[in-house]
């Protein structure tokens, strides 16, 4: 393996990560001493989920779906008009 394909699959690796397993992960690398050297030049996050507005919380939270809602939603769409309306969709 590349260390540009180690950086790729890590990137997407952390994508898919939810909020709990962002934060298991960075009490991972918090706790190798070599990482947390990395972790502690990092600039401070401005704010936390607190800083978050309801709101947002609140629209995010209500998309509930498959995990690749977004990459096939074509296709998660032909099969719900197929279901309602049939073939001929």
């Amino acid at each position: 393996m590349s260390a540009a394909f180690d950086y790729e699959d890590m990137h997407h690796l952390v994508d898919r990560l939810t909020p709990t397993q962002v934060r298991r992960l960075r009490l991972l690398v918090t706790q190798d001493d070599e990482l947390a050297q990395v972790a502690r030049s990092l600039p401070a996050a401005e704010g936390d989920e607190e800083s978050i507005p309801a709101g947002l919380l609140a629209l995010i939270g209500s998309v509930n779906g498959p995990e690749d809602l977004a990459e096939e939603h074509d296709d998660y769409i032909r099969a719900r008009m197929r279901e309602r309306f049939g073939d001929s969709a």
